[in-house]
């Protein structure tokens, strides 16, 4: 196995091309363990966010060049002495022998992800291959071959949701780690392979008049034999396996095909969604959604995007250039959670917004905690200072309601209207609904 990943597809079938892979692989690990003499060994599991096999819409021959272009630049980050190979679409595997310490492991992560971070281009189209990187040193974590790629395998979990992009393996890792994780996740790709992912809708209550404005599509996943899966805990799954921009994509065009039908049954009201801090790296991410709005012929006023204030400034520049090009779509754009940030009034200032969401734990004391009712006071003051909605979120009894109704806000959002419902259902709340 060459430095520069010569294991390829050629004329072998996919599924051959991977066996024969891995085979290498644990041939070249083995060697280097026994190679050993004092040194370390290193192996890193790399995973990719955007396989081809969970992609909806982008072309398959974009993802193809772009893996061709990432076996390039990984194999310029690495030693004549390295090697690695692409174990699958969105999985990679790198073999550091000779280490004199596990610091060298390291640097070559972040070298990789420093290499991966930039856009790729193919046919004058930008794509975006978010990575993490697992790693696992010989002889400290194993002194076997299938151990050492499991170790790192579970490394690269728990660097999912790790903001330097990296994590070591540690012991004490393994229980985070279990089969029933692995299987619960390997349903929800066969989910979003076959579009059986469930997308529950909360009406959204317009202040002044008590109209259904609008709704909150929030995904209710549940994986067989199980309760339902956490939204959150479902994201973080997402972000382990590197499905996250297939399973947004997925979400996306399933609201925009029911708010079609939506708008055939008399339902024309705008819906909005949830968008993982991750998507806004994506700077793809604007075509596809320009290509779902002209697939389903949904007005693109009638989306918003949800985006949590940490991940809109977290890379202010980036954040900037593509939530402009999803406002140019004419895509609406929210800020959720606000107040539980740092954002600061100049970020504001430039953040092509249209609303910003007042955090539901602000208006759930509103009513007996005079702080959190300056604070809701103020954001609602502070979005029409900016031209933009205030929506709260959280409403659960008529007092909050009126309260809000009294200090301008203009959406509301709660149980006191109803809970997320499936698409028949809210339906039928909508037709029933009479306002206040």
């Amino acid at each position: 196995m060459s430095k520069r990943a010569s294991i390829r597809e050629g004329q072998t079938a996919p599924s051959d091309w991977h066996r024969i892979a891995r085979s290498a692989l644990a041939a070249c690990i083995r060697d280097g363990i026994a190679g050993l003499s004092g040194g370390q060994l290193a192996v890193l599991v790399v995973y990719l966010s955007r396989p081809k096999h969970f992609e909806p819409v982008t072309r398959t021959q974009a993802w193809e060049s772009t893996l061709q272009q990432i076996d390039a630049r990984i194999g310029q980050c690495l030693r004549d002495a390295d090697r690695y190979a692409r174990l699958s679409d969105e999985k990679l595997c790198v073999v550091l022998s000779g280490l004199t310490s596990g610091a060298q492991a390291v640097l070559a992560a972040v070298r990789i992800l420093s290499a991966l971070q930039e856009t790729f281009h193919d046919d004058a189209k930008s794509i975006s291959a978010q990575a993490c990187v697992g790693i696992a040193i010989c002889p400290d974590h194993a002194r076997d071959a299938d151990e050492l790629v499991t170790c790192a395998d579970t490394a690269a979990g728990i660097a999912s949701k790790s903001e330097d992009g990296y994590h070591v393996f540690r012991p004490e890792d393994r229980s985070d780690a279990g089969n029933s994780y692995g299987e619960i996740e390997g349903q929800l790709i066969n989910a979003i392979r076959l579009n059986e992912l469930p997308v529950y809708y909360q009406p959204q209550i317009e202040v002044g008049t008590g109209r259904c404005v609008g709704a909150e599509a929030l995904l209710r996943w549940k994986a067989s034999g199980t309760v339902d899966v956490p939204p959150g805990a479902l994201i973080r799954m997402a972000e382990r396996a590197g499905i996250i921009a297939p399973l947004t994509f997925a979400v996306i065009n399933t609201v925009l095909r029911q708010a079609a039908e939506f708008r055939r049954e008399g339902v024309d009201v705008n819906l909005s969604v949830n968008i993982s801090t991750r998507m806004l790296a994506d700077m793809e991410m604007p075509d596809l959604v320009q290509r779902a709005i002209d697939t389903w012929d949904v007005p693109a006023d009638r989306l918003t995007f949800e985006i949590t204030e940490t991940a809109m400034i977290d890379d202010i520049a980036r954040s900037l250039q593509l939530l402009a090009r999803l406002r140019d779509i004419g895509v609406r754009l929210s800020m959720d959670d606000f107040g539980t940030g740092y954002s600061s009034l100049a970020y504001l200032q430039r953040l092509p917004l249209h609303e910003l969401k007042i955090d539901k734990t602000f208006v759930a004391n509103m009513l007996t905690s005079r702080g959190d009712r300056q604070i809701v006071q103020s954001v609602i003051d502070l979005s029409h200072n900016f031209s933009l909605q205030a929506v709260a979120e959280g409403v659960e009894d008529r007092p909050t309601f009126d309260a809000l109704k009294a200090m301008g806000c203009d959406v509301a959002q709660g149980y006191l209207f109803s809970p997320a419902l499936p698409y028949a259902e809210f339906v039928h709340w909508f037709k029933d609904w009479s306002g206040w």
